[in-house]
């Protein structure tokens, strides 16, 4: 097997999903995502496909996205920036089932009132169907078995009106090894060093995210990559007919 081939996916958990962590080691490890995201490309790849939704949005009523396994809130944080700087009223439903991600959510999300955070299971969402305009997830599909990744897709395609977006990362040995490096060189806190490479590895692969979308019942979408190990998986609902629960 090339060294350049993707490795096998053995997934593994991260210690920030973990109960017993300390909500202080929780959110210094949240403001070392936010670092990630914003120097590898975490915002980047999200809001140059949300923009197209939201340029695209005509009516005289706010876009409405679900962002789901919110962490830290600084995805919606960074969708709302945007929805601004396009004067576009959005209201963002944020959701996420750990308590100490929301506790970090609430700080970071204060000053947009078009952000509201609620308590719930991704795995059980309480939303009817086309609840939403869109629907976005980032750098948390990795976190599941493949089984609860379709299950989430199907979701996203039943709750959505205008389409979804996934943005996570690829896995690769190189990708592995960078990050392995860079959060010895940038981080102390053992949080991050775990669970950065381990997510890495816990990835799905392009040809996996195909697969998956597939088997979700989504008829047409479009899988980017981008630059640094980055996946796109991007869905219009007027190129696809919705799925079933």
């Amino acid at each position: 097997m090339s060294f350049f081939s993707p490795p096998p996916r053995r997934l593994r958990a991260e210690l920030l999903d973990l109960d017993n962590i300390s909500f202080e080691e929780a959110r210094k490890s949240l403001k070392d995502v936010r670092r990630v995201n914003k120097y590898l490309s975490g915002y980047r790849v999200l809001l140059r496909y949300a923009g197209q939704f939201l340029r695209d949005h005509k009516e005289n009523r706010p876009f409405t996205i679900l962002d789901l396994a919110t962490g830290s809130g600084d995805q919606p944080v960074a969708l709302a920036k945007l929805a601004r700087k396009f004067k576009v009223p959005v209201k963002i439903t944020a959701i996420d089932i750990n308590c100490k991600m929301l506790k970090c959510a609430r700080i970071i999300t204060d000053p947009f009132p078009e952000i509201a955070l609620v308590q719930c299971d991704i795995l059980s969402l309480p939303f009817c169907s086309n609840s939403f305009d869109m629907v976005v997830n980032s750098l948390s599909l990795h976190h599941f078995t493949r089984k609860n990744a379709v299950k989430i897709l199907r979701a996203m395609l039943s709750l959505s009106r205008c389409g979804f977006i996934i943005n996570d990362l690829h896995r690769s040995r190189v990708a592995y090894i960078s990050i392995f490096l860079l959060t010895r060189l940038f981080t102390k806190n053992r949080l991050t060093r775990h669970d950065a490479p381990v997510s890495v590895m816990n990835a799905f692969t392009s040809e996996e995210m195909r697969a998956l979308a597939q088997e979700a019942g989504v008829d047409q979408f479009k899988v980017y990559s981008h630059f640094p190990y980055r996946i796109a998986l991007v869905v219009k609902i007027n190129e696809v007919h919705h799925g079933k629960m």
